[in-house]
């Protein structure tokens, strides 16, 4: 049984649910995130913003519409809007009224039971205090040794680091039109440097993952299929990130004794 070089005392890979158990409830919402605890998978990956009222949400995409039916961005939006959307029913009627979760009320439903991969979704160049908001409430919460930071954006990963050189940082990498093009094979990296690497699982080949992990920490998203999620943990590969982390636990896809 390896242990994580990230986190110390857990074992590697690292298993982390996607935006919780998006498969059994609307992602990035409480109730998925308590499907984490009820499955007893060990960690989770979740996606915070910064409104324009300047508090801290738990949400995926810029724009609102997908899960909502709101076409609103979060970062030009009061807390007051976004609490009032309705973000489960396009998930199922059972989740009708289901909010947009703000930060804190993540980190009281989970606390120290999981460890986290907190993606700061910063598109921006202009700091308008999401990391330190995000900093100072994982002090608040200690939950500092238990946490990763992740992002596409490497301003932000240098911000983070600015504020705690312990924190383990990841950059986040897809070779997708969404991603700008000097950004599309994780030439983030060289503008901060001391932290892993996620590259998107769909062009993570053996000879990449050799050649990335002779310098760097090496985890991968999102990881669905078996076959291939059995074949990345043959790699050493340090963790994954899944929309089926609850089943994968409960498979024993990973050792988790």
């Amino acid at each position: 049984m390896a242990e994580s070089r990230i986190f110390k005392g857990e074992n590697a890979p690292l298993l982390f649910g996607h935006r919780g158990c998006p498969q059994l409830a609307p992602e990035n919402t409480l109730p998925s995130f308590n499907e984490i605890l009820i499955h007893k998978v060990p960690g989770v990956e979740l996606d915070v913003q910064i409104c324009r009222s300047g508090e801290l949400v738990v949400f995926h995409d810029n724009n609102m519409d997908r899960m909502t039916g709101h076409n609103g961005n979060v970062l030009d939006s009061d807390i007051s809007l976004i609490r009032s959307l309705d973000c489960g029913s396009r998930f199922s009627k059972k989740f009708t009224g289901e909010k947009i979760p703000l930060f804190e009320e993540v980190l009281q439903l989970l606390g120290d039971k999981v460890y986290y991969d907190i993606e700061l979704k910063s598109d921006y160049l202009k700091n308008r205090g999401l990391e330190k908001k995000v900093f100072e409430m994982l002090k608040d919460f200690n939950l500092e040794n238990r946490v990763l930071i992740s992002s596409f954006n490497p301003v932000s990963l240098m911000r983070i680091k600015r504020l705690s050189k312990d924190i383990p940082l990841s950059l986040i990498y897809s070779n997708t039109s969404e991603i700008p093009l000097l950004m599309r094979r994780g030439e983030g990296r060289f503008f901060q440097k001391n932290c892993s690497i996620k590259p998107d699982h769909r062009f993570l080949s053996k000879k990449l993952f050799q050649n990335l992990s002779r310098k760097y920490e090496v985890m991968t998203w999102t990881v669905d299929d078996e076959d291939l999620f059995k074949q990345f943990t043959q790699w050493d590969i340090s963790g994954l990130c899944t929309n089926r982390a609850d089943y994968f636990i409960s498979r024993e896809f990973v050792d988790q004794e």
